[in-house]
């Protein structure tokens, strides 16, 4: 078997130990088992319990930057309506991914610092994006938006309670009616005015 192969094979065998069982109960040994080799050879591939966790983590957050880059990108549409179509899309890839196991949720939200990084790099690309969008929206007069880079700050604040945990507390239908409620005031606030 190939080094790839190996870290696939390993990186299966953690995800699905960490879906059922969370990060803080499973152990290397426990994935080195479930992909049936050695521990040492999980150490071979990653230093550590938290860079697997790490890996992962980043793993389901480019699921939902992929799904937020494919909505903006969507051509015919409007600005207003690609934000909103990006801000949708990374709704629908998290309540995908919570489908996932018990733990599904704890590579987006918990307390290991291997999660902390992974999305404290997700939410600099999510950024970046939303930047991107605004400007280009500015630029082509659909958008009135004075200052991008703040601006994408502001809806991703005014947007974190719709990402784990919190949007895991209620039914999902109700968070899908209170994120289009929060869509038409931001809407309202980035709009160009005619």
């Amino acid at each position: 078997m190939n080094d790839s192969a190996r870290r696939e094979q390993i990186l299966e065998a953690a995800d699905r130990l960490l879906r059922h069982y969370g990060p803080q109960k499973t152990t290397v040994a426990d994935v080195a088992r479930e992909a049936g080799v050695g521990v040492g050879t999980v150490y071979l591939e990653f230093p550590s319990k938290e860079a697997i966790v790490e890996e992962l983590s980043r793993s389901r957050y480019e699921v939902v930057l992929a799904s937020m880059r494919e909505a903006v990108k969507a051509d015919g549409r409007s600005y207003g309506e690609r934000l909103v179509g990006a801000l949708d899309a990374r709704l629908r890839a998290y309540f995908t991914q919570a489908n996932g196991g018990a733990h599904a949720c704890d590579l987006f939200h918990c307390g290991s610092p291997a999660v902390k990084s992974a999305s404290e790099r997700f939410y600099q690309e999510e950024h970046a994006l939303l930047v991107d969008l605004l400007r280009q929206g500015t630029e082509a007069g659909e958008l009135d938006v004075a200052a991008p880079e703040l601006a994408a700050r502001v809806i991703l604040r005014a947007y974190k309670s719709f990402t784990p945990p919190w949007i895991f507390m209620e039914a999902r239908d109700e968070v899908e009616k209170l994120s289009a409620a929060m869509h038409a005031i931001v809407l309202g606030g980035v709009l160009g005015r005619r």
